[in-house]
């Protein structure tokens, strides 16, 4: 991404106050965040949102779980590398699910909104050497 454009993040998140604050922390630092809906609308979107530098996922809604959007997005050759920030429950069966699914990194709830930023600066903007 250029500097004139934000680097685009894809952000679900069933619960509406968890997903406000996260999109304001995300604006805060220059990031446009595009709702990700429910899992099924998280693929379509995917596909046809412009370029993604991010998805961030929390919960979905009815009719995809966190772990099959997590495998979709995966087997997609257009969007499979696409790096994903999980927020599971602090469960670590969640983690390892997530994490077998081929998520880039998990932050388990609850979390310190530095330790959040920090980790969705590493994936969406990495450094070039």
């Amino acid at each position: 991404m250029n500097g004139d454009t934000p680097s685009r993040i894809l952000l679900v998140a069933k619960e509406t106050t968890l997903r406000g604050l996260l999109e304001r922390l995300l604006v805060a630092r220059g990031f446009a965040v595009v709702d990700g809906g429910s899992g099924r609308d998280t693929v379509s979107l995917l596909g046809s949102a412009g370029p993604i530098a991010l998805v961030i996922c929390e919960r979905t809604g009815p009719g995809l779980d966190e772990v099959a959007l997590f495998e979709e997005i995966r087997r997609n050759p257009d969007h499979g590398r696409v790096p994903i920030l999980a927020l599971p429950p602090a469960e670590p069966e969640c983690t390892v699910r997530a994490l077998e699914a081929g998520v880039n990194e998990c932050l388990a709830k609850p979390f310190h909104p530095a330790e959040f930023m920090d980790l969705v600066e590493r994936l969406a903007r990495p450094t070039t050497a």
